[in-house]
């Protein structure tokens, strides 16, 4: 579920990340070669990539994350259209940032697009094509092109679909169950996500059916007829994310915890990162040299929570705990999260947007300092 960022690998504190190499691939095979992990080292950072001077709060202010990663609630963001809140405890859906607009998506099952703008606090229901509206937005991603709009692609899991849109949401491509030999049964296919790696190809993957990932071709849209994974790779591949850094697809296996970095050009997966025992990572997303990584579950049962991961240096620099810390009753398992970065120089502002599961719903939390 990608937000405006490409990717990103995860990692986790305690019985922390893995990462290792393999040299076997597979094409339309459930096997490839792994090997034993070892842990990343957990580190607080004093210093990150947006000063903070303008958004320091006051002593005693509740907040979630450690040293310069400390982020306050934003409960007055992100609100729900009147229209939309029916349907919000069912919410098993996605995020996705439009830089160019200033502007979040949410997508909400039987609702379709929510957008939020002016700073996140703004929405309104999408009045796109129908299609959007009759199942469950549950992974997307967004690829900006110079003078047009967005390209924007949907994992439908409940009708088994896949759209490709532009951001003004009009017309839906749709790609149905692929045409390859896993699913010559017809059956056993719910995608779950999707990620561009380019204008002209992207990649689904089937978390919920036979956890296979595929390429498809945006211009006509159409499977490319190669299928790679399977369940003794994930027994859920939930999320996949383009890392444009070395054009790698990050893989979001959340019962085993663990990020994959799949290679293109090799065809195999060269990394594996595991998060603390017992989060179930939904998917990633990055922004610069920091990755988000949503869970569903945290260690010992706990609520959800959202690490930070600093890429360049491979360590894990804070653990967001949005029920726990900021109070967000409903934030149990968390779905989706994504970077929102508005403004510029001194007027910069991080938040990290969030959507848990059962109860659905959609947050937001601003990257702040602490007046001492």
């Amino acid at each position: 579920m990608r937000a405006n960022s490409s990717s990103v690998i995860a990692a986790g504190a305690l019985a922390a990340a893995l990462i290792f190499s393999t040299s076997a691939h597979e094409t339309g095979a459930p096997h490839a070669e792994v090997s034993e992990a070892t842990p990343l080292a957990f580190a607080v950072e004093s210093k990150g990539p947006v000063r903070l001077s303008k958004s320091a709060v006051p002593a005693g202010t509740a907040t979630t994350g450690q040293g310069y990663w400390k982020f306050a609630a934003a409960k007055d963001l992100t609100p729900v259209p009147e229209a939309a809140k029916p349907k919000l405890k069912g919410a098993h859906g996605t995020l996705i940032v439009d830089a160019s607009t200033d502007t979040v998506y949410w997508g909400l099952e039987n609702v379709g697009w929510i957008g939020f703008s002016n700073k996140l606090s703004a929405s309104w229901i999408v009045q796109g094509d129908a299609a959007f509206a009759k199942g469950n937005l549950h992974g997307a991603d967004i690829w900006p092109r110079r003078g047009k709009a967005p390209l924007v692609a949907a994992a439908d899991n409940n009708e088994g679909h896949v759209y490709l849109t532009d951001t003004t949401f009009q017309k839906a491509e749709v790609l149905g169950i692929p045409p390859v030999e896993p699913y010559a049964d017809k059956k056993g296919w719910a995608p779950t996500d999707v990620a561009f790696t380019g204008a002209r190809q992207l990649f689904v993957t089937d978390g919920y059916g036979k956890a296979y990932f595929l390429p498809a071709k945006t211009d006509g849209l159409a499977y490319s007829g190669e299928f790679f994974g399977g369940k003794k790779i994930s027994n859920t591949p939930h999320g996949i994310t383009y890392d444009k850094r070395d054009k790698s697809l990050l893989i979001s296996a959340r019962p085993e915890g663990q990020i994959k970095r799949w290679d293109q050009g090799h065809r195999h997966f060269h990394e594996i990162g595991g998060l603390p025992k017992g989060s179930t990572v939904c998917d990633v997303d990055v922004w610069g040299d920091y990755a988000l990584a949503p869970c569903l579950d945290g260690p010992d049962g706990k609520p959800g929570p959202i690490y930070i991961v600093n890429l360049k240096t491979k360590s894990i620099v804070s653990t967001l705990k949005p029920k726990e810390d900021l109070g967000y009753a409903t934030a149990q398992h968390i779905h989706d999260a994504c970077w929102y970065v508005t403004g510029k120089g001194a007027q910069r502002e991080v938040y990290v947007v969030f959507t848990p599961w059962n109860p659905g719903d959609v947050g937001a939390m601003k990257l702040v300092s602490v007046k001492e």
